[in-house]
């Protein structure tokens, strides 16, 4: 418990700091600073033989901001090698695996000041999963995105590192998370996007979760340069193990 309770303040501490850090960088761009809302709904479909697919849909709107962005994708995943730590089992099956491979297909289509913007974009993926001393769990994600942005293609990288902890209260379940995600556009060869989330998910039974978050985007290269985001996603889980 002691050696998990460590670990978690030390990620915590280095979460805090690079938020704190991006809050000091947007404050001398607060003009760049737009706020944002991002409703989604996910689908789980879980497989014999630890295949799992993946379908969602959702909008990012702005406030007080002529932004919107609709998005719908479609992907398949295969699990690896089930966590056998003692722990409280999750909702979600991709989280009680070490080792998850997936790919899939994405379609945006971007307004923003009257112009519109389509994207298709093919991803490839692989999250390695932990379970620390004191159930916390650890997720590194590495994503690849192959892009065709209004036909012009680009290519960029994504890493996620994502702490969380499934807590079980009076026979109440909740599961409070944090996790940053870094950008890296391989064709311009720099770091140029990061979001800092904040969330706490709220499972019912084996079937529907909700998930309410915050999220911080920083991105320097792009307009609007910063994004204060509230976001609520509905997952709904089919024939996953319990």
């Amino acid at each position: 418990m002691t050696v998990g309770f460590t670990v978690l303040r030390i990620l915590l501490r280095c979460f805090l700091v690079s938020i704190s850090c991006s809050g000091v960088l947007a404050q001398s761009l607060a003009d760049s600073t737009e706020d944002q809302i991002w409703p989604e709904a996910d689908v789980h479909l879980e497989f014999p033989s630890h295949l799992r697919l993946l379908a969602f849909s959702g909008v990012e709107q702005g406030i007080d901001y002529p932004y919107q962005q609709w998005y719908s994708a479609v992907g398949l995943g295969r699990q690896f090698k089930r966590i056998t730590l003692p722990h409280r089992v999750n909702i979600d099956p991709d989280k009680e695996f070490r080792f998850l491979l997936a790919g899939g297909y994405e379609f945006l289509r971007t307004i923003q000041s009257g112009k519109v913007k389509n994207e298709d974009r093919l991803a490839i993926e692989m999250t390695f999963s932990s379970r620390l001393p004191a159930e916390f769990l650890v997720q590194d994600r590495n994503r690849v995105e192959f892009r065709w942005i209004n036909g012009t293609y680009s290519t960029r990288y994504r890493n996620r590192l994502l702490l969380q902890r499934d807590f079980l209260v009076h026979g109440f379940r909740f599961s409070p998370y944090g996790y940053v995600e870094a950008f890296y556009d391989i064709s311009k060869a720099s770091w140029n996007e990061e979001w800092y989330t904040g969330g706490i998910q709220w499972p019912y039974r084996h079937i529907f979760m909700l998930d309410t978050y915050y999220q911080r985007q920083n991105c320097p290269t792009c307009n609007p340069a910063y994004w204060n985001m509230a976001g609520l996603t509905l997952n709904f889980y089919f024939g996953n193990v319990k």
